[in-house]
């Protein structure tokens, strides 16, 4: 139980340095992105109390990814830019990686949301246009960690 709450604690202190950096200079380092994913796996495969099997952590890892990477690869054909970044993706692999596949649509579905509310409220209080970037990191982050909380609190009670 206590090697759970210690990884759930570096995974939320590493997810908020992450939202951080991200709302500061619109990336997600790779330094930060790639350890979680791989101590995802790690930790899912070894532990006595893990978030999911080793199996949900690598599918979530490749329907993580692949899902940000399909909606920018339609984006891109569309608008002929890119919409999302990459570490975006590898931020969404390090959620599967940690929490399994089955948290990946929840979490990303809270997180498109509460952007598009705040992105609302910012172009209606502060003039911003939809031309303004708003970085996306942050919010799955916040997700991330409720949904790692909740799953720490479930063990712990």
């Amino acid at each position: 139980m206590y090697q759970m709450f210690i990884y759930a604690t570096v995974c939320i202190v590493l997810f908020i340095w992450a939202s951080c950096i991200d709302l500061k200079e619109f990336i997600l380092p790779d330094w930060i992105t790639l350890p979680l994913i791989v101590s995802g796996v790690i930790f899912n495969s070894f532990s006595e109390n893990y978030f999911c099997s080793s199996t949900d952590s690598w599918l979530g890892i490749l329907i993580g990814y692949g899902t940000i990477r399909l909606v920018d690869e339609c984006y891109f054909k569309f608008k002929k830019q890119r919409g999302i970044g990459q570490g975006d993706a590898k931020l969404l692999a390090a959620i599967g990686a940690i929490l399994g596949w089955q948290a990946i649509f929840p979490v990303l579905s809270f997180a498109a949301i509460l952007g598009l509310i705040v992105g609302l409220g910012l172009i209606r209080f502060k003039h911003l246009t939809l031309q303004n970037q708003i970085p996306f990191g942050p919010f799955l982050s916040l997700f991330a960690c409720m949904f790692i909380l909740e799953r720490v609190l479930k063990v712990m009670l």
